[in-house]
């Protein structure tokens, strides 16, 4: 890779309860496609197929409560306990970034 294509990149990082934010609203977004008469058929029923093995809330803080416990056996947080204050525990490793194309 040429420093042309590397000052392309940036770093990002995503926080636990950033993560968890995400993925409780795009259960929120599903469900609200699923019930919307104005979408496709194909369109629901992919909602629907989607929603059929996606996380609730309560398995994504579920997740996070787990990592609190016990953050020897994660190697990085994937979920938070909440998404109110998006404050790491403080018994967390500082989150790895990577890099992604801009």
């Amino acid at each position: 890779m040429s420093a042309a294509h590397i000052t392309q990149y940036k770093l990002v990082m995503t926080l636990p309860c950033e993560r968890t934010w995400a993925v409780v609203e795009t259960r929120r977004f599903l469900t609200a496609l699923l019930t919307n008469r104005r979408a496709p058929v194909a369109v629901r029923e992919q909602a629907r197929t989607l929603l059929r093995h996606y996380p609730s809330a309560s398995d994504v803080f579920h997740a996070g409560w787990q990592a609190l416990a016990d953050p020897r056996l994660v190697l990085e947080p994937v979920f938070d306990a909440d998404i109110l204050d998006c404050n790491p525990s403080f018994n967390w490793p500082t989150p790895r970034t990577r890099r992604v194309m801009k």
